[in-house]
């Protein structure tokens, strides 16, 4: 009797009861929502917004207006001022944060009530991968999440990634199926954290690694081949780097855990030897899965997964923010998941309506397979309708149930002639300029660049600095594709009110000097991320710019 076997049993009941109600979405959805509203009909809100007083959907929109973090925030703060029964009636464990990087901080409420719900999910989403992938627990889970702890409100509560606290208040059973202890990811230095995350991981039989967003995987990749003399080293002695900057306990505590272990070091320097370099796929040859994000901006990051790991299948975490829990997905193929109808209440609003003062608001039994909406939620946690700002796609449907997959940041949008150009447009249009050119990228940004007309500049690493004529052609063909997939952009530029795109080439080592200084500064090291497309006219002023490519 193994833990596969274990899993499976625990959990079959939960996920027939889950997919016997994807048969009937809108029965759960009411059963949901009126949960929530009578729980917390007596708090300041609820008591605000009559929640006693309503009999029906109809209802709750009429007393409930759409809320943003703005509208909302004058409650949260409250709650992290320690007042009670404020948006809910069950007090805050802890307020996960916003990563940073597409906006000013946000502080979402977690209650031992929301995350148990999360808890259920998640629950779902570990039987679809065991049923799939049997051998996943026969080694270990090499899992990077962002800290629990970044500071403390007024009253005493902890705010950070409600990844964190989950990893740090796992069970001493599941503990022992990770890699990482949690003190490893909270070191504050940058660099000291990867090693120490290689460090270890080089001696465990990994068979899985997980981490939101996949350029936290890539760049795991990158370190191993920087930090390689020194990883074998210490394996070869059984020591850790002394130059880390790490506590004196935390050193302590992890030189316990490490002996010499020579054959493994001998092991590793034959792979380079042969190889000439160190990768994943080499040294952690069991790897059965890999799990982050696939939906999104993401995909120039998950081009570089065949390199490090061969054809290891990828399972999307779904839809998935710090404000919810959002859809299950239930198979390797594609970043779509089960709409998460038992867990938080959707409206959706078609994305063509987001700048009309009429709006659509549709239920999930309106949804229609291939289009696009803004998603409204309203979750256990007390957000009332809320517009987390986030555009899903529906991609089909489970029974009765749409699946969505998550496309881009709504805030995401630039248009400063009319153009309405999309950030999930600009990603398309790149990753086909990379696969056409043959030019891989480290990464890239897009944005506005003021000028007479404006125009658009792409700040780019290149993995190997590609010939002027290559990027050259890049540039072009990134215009080219910008205008067939974006009418008005199209127009923009025919008619000369936007000019030509500029080519900004980013010296080597620029994307991981920011993301260390993002880091350092409080951004979450699990989920961070540059935008592919951003407003800012002065963001290439964070980097070090080596050439410039304009094109006719």
């Amino acid at each position: 009797m193994n833990i596969l076997y274990y899993t499976l049993k625990i959990l079959v009941p939960k996920v027939l009861m889950f997919e016997e109600t994807t048969k009937d979405p809108m029965k759960s959805q009411e059963k949901v929502l009126f949960e929530y509203l009578k729980r917390n009909k007596h708090t300041e809100y609820g008591g605000r917004h009559n929640f006693a007083g309503i009999k029906s959907i109809e209802d709750y929109r009429k007393n409930v207006p759409l809320n943003d973090y703005l509208s909302l925030e004058q409650y949260i703060e409250k709650m992290k001022k320690g007042e009670d029964n404020i948006l809910t009636v069950d007090k805050p464990i802890l307020f996960g944060t916003t990563s940073g990087t597409t906006g000013r901080q946000k502080y979402i409420p977690v209650t031992e009530y929301s995350r148990v719900k999360k808890i259920d999910l998640m629950d779902l989403w570990v039987y679809y991968i065991s049923k799939d992938h049997p051998d996943i627990f026969d080694g270990k889970i090499l899992a990077i999440v962002s800290p629990e702890v970044e500071g403390y409100t007024e009253s005493g509560v902890a705010y950070g990634a409600e990844s964190g606290h989950g990893y740090r208040n796992m069970t001493d059973v599941v503990k022992s199926l990770y890699v990482l202890p949690y003190e490893v990811l909270d070191i504050k230095d940058y660099d000291s954290k990867y090693y120490c995350i290689l460090r270890l991981a080089l001696m465990e039989k990994v068979t899985t690694i997980a981490s939101m967003n996949p350029s936290t995987i890539v760049l795991l990749c990158q370190k191993l081949n920087e930090l390689k003399d020194d990883l074998i080293k210490d394996i070869d002695n059984g020591t850790l780097k002394e130059d880390l900057k790490i506590s004196s306990e935390l050193r302590a505590m992890l030189e316990e855990r490490l002996e010499p272990a020579p054959e493994r070091a001998v092991e590793l320097r034959l792979i380079f030897c042969e190889k000439k370099e160190l990768l994943p796929k080499e040294v952690w040859p069991k790897i059965q899965l890999i799990e982050c994000w696939k939906g999104g901006t993401v995909g120039v990051y998950l081009k570089e997964f065949p390199k490090y790991f061969g054809e290891v299948p990828i399972r999307d975490f779904g839809y998935l923010a710090s404000e919810l829990r959002g859809s299950v997905p239930i198979t390797d193929e594609g970043a779509g998941g089960i709409l998460a109808i038992n867990s938080n209440f959707y409206e959706f609003i078609p994305k063509e309506d987001m700048g009309k003062r009429e709006k659509r608001v549709l239920l999930c039994d309106q949804l229609k397979e291939g289009e696009e909406y803004f998603i409204i939620i309203t979750t256990p946690a007390g957000l009332y309708r809320y517009n987390i700002d986030d555009i899903v796609r529906v991609t089909g449907f489970f029974n009765k149930t749409p699946v969505i997959e998550f496309v881009q940041k709504g805030l995401n949008v630039t248009s400063v002639t009319g153009e309405k150009l999309y950030e999930s447009q600009v990603c398309e249009a790149v990753h086909k300029a990379v696969d056409h050119l043959d030019v891989p990228i480290k990464f890239f940004t897009a944005c506005v660049q003021s000028g007479s007309p404006f125009c658009y500049q792409f700040l780019v690493e290149f993995m190997q600095n590609p010939p002027s004529q290559k990027k050259e052609e890049f540039i072009k063909f990134v215009d080219e594709e910008l205008c067939r997939l974006n009418c008005e952009y199209e127009t923009k530029r025919k008619s000369q009110r936007l000019s030509h795109p500029v080519l900004k080439v980013v010296k080597n080592g620029e994307f991981d000097k920011y993301r260390k200084k993002r880091v350092d500064e409080g951004a979450h090291d699990g989920q961070f991320k540059i935008c592919e497309l951003t407003c800012s006219m002065d963001f290439h002023e964070h980097f070090d710019i080596e050439e410039h490519i304009t094109i006719d």
